[in-house]
């Protein structure tokens, strides 16, 4: 494990940049083809990464903090982005046809943000501490799941879910419509069940051994 206080802030620093500047240019692509942005911030990936550039943010600046708040954050962002990468590598991976900077930002959406921040999280120190009270992060992609699928209904929003095709939904197994409210259930059910291992996981590598915070960075 690399133990060095210095790295993990660059590492982190790199992160939220990266993230940051992806979605710069996502929200620019999308209000120049007069796309929704209600739409792109309606994507779990987006709000996954969101969430793992502001903790990778503070992060960089303070390696060992340890709020109560921050801790529900940051495993919201480790498990958002680990589900994100997860999902889109067997599921939803060239769906839709992408070139030039619709590819990279793709690229840094769905691989580069899940890979670094799994990778810093696991095998950097110190790392972020993770209490009994981060299982709130539940909270959100309940809200989301629910938010989206109310909007499906009430708002019939458009999602560009393959070249050929739109839905009322950013990802087509939620499309209750096309699937049906059982299939939909289960497949919830499924990724539900996946967060809350993850989040076992992530709480387990966080029992692990922290440097101090007045732990030399040399």
């Amino acid at each position: 494990m690399l133990d060095n206080v210095l790295v993990v802030r660059l590492w982190h620093a790199a992160i939220a940049a990266v993230i940051v500047a992806a979605l710069i240019a996502q929200l620019v692509l999308v209000l120049d083809d007069g796309a929704s942005v209600v739409n792109l911030f309606s994507y779990f990936t987006i709000e996954s990464n969101i969430l793992v550039a502001v903790t990778a943010a503070l992060v960089a600046a303070d390696p060992d903090r340890d709020e109560r708040w921050f801790q529900v954050a940051r495993m919201a962002g480790l498990v958002g982005i680990t589900i994100t990468g997860i999902v889109y590598a067997t599921v939803l991976a060239g769906s839709i046809e992408l070139s030039g900077l619709r590819l990279v930002l793709d690229i840094a959406f769905h691989y580069v943000a899940p890979w670094a921040t799994v990778i810093g999280f696991v095998l950097m120190s110190p790392r972020s501490a993770l209490g009994p009270r981060v299982w709130w992060f539940l909270v959100w992609p309940i809200a989301w799941l629910v938010y989206t699928l109310v909007r499906a209904q009430v708002a019939d929003p458009a999602f560009r879910i393959s070249d050929t095709e739109t839905g009322p939904v950013p990802y087509d197994f939620l499309d209750v419509d096309r699937h049906g409210g059982v299939s939909v259930a289960v497949v919830s059910v499924v990724i539900t069940l996946l967060a809350l291992l993850l989040a076992v996981f992530y709480r387990w590598v966080a029992s692990r051994p922290r440097r101090s915070a007045m732990t030399s960075n040399t």
